[in-house]
């Protein structure tokens, strides 16, 4: 047997402290509006049993997206080989700038080269000129002092000298010429008192000694050889500037020996009169060739070979 109550369920409330609020049952299925509302109070006081949960509020999605557009494949590779030619020119300028220097650096040395030879050139050029006006200048003093001489035998006493001179620096051509002049008046026969031989007047005891150093062999007649004579004299005066500072010492020991060079040096009356005038005489002839001929006077300007009248002007043999 079936009731009304299976028909349609039954439904409880709570209790509602709202006043006028009551339990009923509806028989039709039909509810009250009073029970709707006793209905949302319970399922609100069951809402706030449950837990408080806080839920973050979402924010929109505000990210940003980056588009990077890729050029094409030919215009890195235009830059690439730009790069490159760059880096190619540069290399290149440097390396032409590397050999500019290379060859500013030979032309410097080869035009350093070229001006020592020059100026070795110009050198030997100015010495030979100065040279030969000295010989010809000491050739035309020759044949002023001893008319007798040959062009070509005044020409030979001067190179003589001039060459033992250039052998012996310490001996000026300028004062052999002079003693020369004072001892023999370059005369290669002269002999004096005393035994001195040939144009320097040396004497056989001294010539022997000084013939030997120079690889001769001494004989009689060796020191009348104007050119064992000239060498002779020439290393005789180098060895007594050696032993002198003083020119004056140096003529006296020549001229008379060790002891009058001594009273020379002492200025006693033991001095030779030869010797005394001696000194004085070739050192003032030595003043004048040295003022005349190397002031660079032109030997040709007073052309005394060329007199006819000149004494002595014969053909050499």
């Amino acid at each position: 047997m079936r009731t009304s109550f299976d028909e349609q369920p039954l439904r409880f409330f709570l209790p509602s402290k709202t006043p006028g609020v009551r339990l009923t049952r509806g028989a039709s299925g039909g509810t009250m509006s009073r029970n709707e509302e006793a209905l949302k109070s319970s399922d609100l006081a069951d809402r706030l049993r449950r837990p408080f949960t806080t839920h973050p509020r979402e924010l929109p999605d505000t990210t940003r997206t980056l588009v990077i557009r890729h050029g094409s494949g030919w215009q890195s590779l235009a830059f690439l080989c730009l790069c490159l030619l760059l880096l190619t020119v540069v290399m290149l300028g440097h390396q032409a700038l590397r050999a500019l220097e290379r060859r500013n650096q030979e032309n410097a040395v080869v035009m350093t080269t070229v001006e020592r030879k020059i100026q070795k050139l110009e050198s030997g050029i100015g010495f030979d000129s100065r040279r030969r006006q000295l010989l010809l200048g000491m050739r035309d003093h020759i044949l002023r002092v001893n008319p007798r001489v040959s062009l070509a035998e005044a020409y030979r006493y001067a190179e003589l000298a001039l060459n033992a001179s250039e052998k012996y620096p310490a001996v000026d051509p300028l004062l052999l010429l002079a003693i020369g002049t004072v001892e023999s008046r370059y005369d290669p026969e002269a002999r004096s008192a005393a035994d001195a031989r040939g144009l320097y007047q040396i004497w056989p005891s001294t010539g022997r000694l000084l013939l030997r150093s120079l690889g001769w062999n001494y004989e009689d007649g060796a020191l009348y050889d104007p050119q064992k004579n000239t060498e002779a004299a020439a290393l005789y005066l180098d060895i007594l500037f050696s032993t002198y500072s003083d020119p004056q010492l140096v003529l006296a020991e020549y001229n008379g020996g060790p002891l009058n060079a001594g009273y020379f040096r002492a200025g006693v009356s033991q001095l030779a009169a030869e010797t005394r005038s001696y000194v004085p005489q070739v050192l003032e002839m030595y003043g004048r060739l040295k003022e005349k001929l190397e002031r660079g006077e032109d030997p040709q300007a007073e052309p005394v070979h060329q007199n006819a009248r000149r004494e002595g002007k014969t053909l050499a043999p």
